[in-house]
């Protein structure tokens, strides 16, 4: 495999993603926020902290962070995605991040607010939240935007009614989109009529599933339903590695060997097992896999510093690939993760 400057790439990563236009962006530029905060200077730091700042200070009466708008994704199983308080939750783990590091109040007090909208979110029969108000419909995203911020937010303050819930999703969300036979997850289910609108086993989708489950291990490995969530995660890493190409791309559909090479959800697939075996959920050798990915990917970041490759919103078969936030940050969360295996 060609060797690059991978210090120099993720340079590029970083300045390309702070430049990028995400104003009124939440759940895609979350991930780019705590890519920074993993592997940027104070100077970067300061910019995303202030993409944070505006997100405070526009959050709606409601709660929801950053605009709360409509998001028009043009699929066929749901065309406007109006938000219930839980997608602009995406934006509350990096929130808390920042807490962490300024014991800001105002910001835990922001934080807060978007957690009562997640909990006035329209549920499932078993109390899964919905992905828009026009459900009940429930996306395997959802776990990695609501799930690790609720068990932070309770763990921080004390209150652990807020874990439990994160759990409880992940449960609901696991037991409705995660194929008990291929340990595979689905982008969406509809409860009326029991259903999959977007059936196939998108990477990303499953990407979200095992980054979830790694921050809720991180966060609150003593609760007594972390083990089965962590499991679920586990199996399903063990049978992407086996569908992992000899390059270290995914498929942007796993089990589809023509389908594209996509960017985005082979790192994090790499970020995933990283963490899995830094947290001794997982055999060493997977380290190679994960390198693998992230070595590849490597190849695709262009001179501005574009993780090219990324398949745009909504995801699913047939979408164009560019760069997006999310791509950019799992770049630098995922050679962050493998910084002693990469030399960095």
């Amino acid at each position: 495999m060609v060797e690059r400057d991978l210090k120099a790439i993720v340079k590029r990563v970083i300045q390309f993603t702070l430049k990028m236009k995400v104003e009124r962006d939440f759940w895609r530029k979350a991930s780019a926020i705590s890519g920074v905060l993993a592997s940027g200077s104070d100077d970067d730091i300061s910019v995303v902290q202030g993409w944070l700042e505006r997100a405070i200070e526009t959050q709606r009466s409601d709660g929801s962070l950053n605009y709360g708008e409509i998001e028009d994704y043009g699929t066929g199983h749901s065309s406007i995605l109006t938000q219930t308080g839980t997608l602009s939750a995406s934006l509350g783990y990096p929130l808390l991040q920042f807490y962490d590091r300024t014991k800001d109040e105002s910001y835990l007090e922001a934080a807060g607010r978007q957690v009562e909208a997640v909990m006035n979110a329209p549920r499932s029969r078993e109390g899964g939240f919905y992905a828009r108000m026009e459900g009940p419909e429930l996306w395997i995203d959802w776990l990695y935007m609501i799930c690790p911020f609720l068990a932070k937010y309770g763990k921080i303050t004390g209150q652990t009614k807020y874990i439990d819930e994160a759990f409880l999703q992940f449960e609901v969300h696991v037991k409705r989109l995660v194929d008990p036979y291929e340990h595979l997850a689905r982008h969406a289910w509809l409860e009326v009529p029991n259903s999959f609108p977007q059936s196939t086993f998108w990477a990303r989708g499953n990407g979200w599933f095992m980054a979830a489950a790694m921050q809720l291990n991180e966060i609150a490995s003593d609760h007594p339903k972390c083990a089965a969530a962590v499991e679920a995660a586990v199996r399903t890493m063990t049978v992407i590695a086996g569908l992992q190409d000899r390059s270290g791309y995914l498929h942007h559909i796993l089990d589809d060997p023509y389908s594209k090479f996509e960017s985005s959800a082979s790192l994090m697939f790499a970020y995933s097992l990283a963490r899995a075996v830094q947290q001794g959920l997982m055999d060493d050798a997977f380290l190679e896999n994960a390198v693998r990915a992230v070595k590849v990917v490597s190849g695709e970041v262009d001179e501005e510093g574009g993780v090219q490759g990324t398949a745009v919103p909504p995801g699913g078969p047939g979408v164009p690939f560019a760069t997006a936030p999310y791509g950019q940050g799992f770049f630098l969360l995922a050679t962050d993760a493998l910084s002693e295996e990469l030399g960095l």
